[in-house]
């Protein structure tokens, strides 16, 4: 039997061992620094817009998601973005990643969200393939920018910018 349920801050060291297997199975092209005290303040904090969920087979814990709100200006209304999905190897391809982006799709209707977003690995060739096939599309007229540690400090530091 398969369960989706909302986690608790008891459920942080298992949230960060499944970040850390996600990070592997993607070949992340950068470091994962997240710790557990990290999980605890900004998933689990009572002023947060982050959320993550537990899988579970047969009551033992096979997944997890993490998602939070964004805001689109053109829409007016909130968005929600999927920031991490992974399930355990052993249970791939028996459903339960679309059960999770179903659920997601329903919290997103009952927050009246005009959208539900995420991002995937351009060499992550499976979870493209997966997404396609349940109708998500890629959004190719965006690009996605970031300043790093480094660059926000250098940019809070600076008076001017160009």
């Amino acid at each position: 039997m398969f369960e989706i349920k909302k986690a608790t801050i008891h459920d942080t060291e298992l949230i960060l061992k499944y970040i850390k297997e996600l990070a592997i199975v993607e070949n992340l092209p950068y470091e994962v620094s997240v710790t557990k005290e990290d999980i605890e303040q900004n998933i689990f904090s009572k002023d947060s817009n982050v959320g993550a969920l537990i899988c579970y087979n047969e009551q033992m814990p096979c997944g997890f998601a993490v998602y939070y709100y964004t805001f689109s200006t053109s829409t007016g209304k909130k968005g929600l973005h999927l920031d991490d999905l992974y399930i355990e190897p052993s249970h791939q391809g028996k459903g339960y990643g679309k059960s999770v982006l179903a659920y997601l799709s329903k919290l997103a209707v009952k927050s009246n969200c005009s959208r539900f977003e995420w991002w995937a690995l351009k060499t992550n060739i499976s979870a493209i393939k997966f997404y396609e096939n349940i109708g998500a599309r890629k959004v190719d007229e965006i690009f996605i920018f970031r300043l790093d540690s480094e660059g926000i400090n250098v940019m809070a530091e600076n008076e001017k910018t160009q």
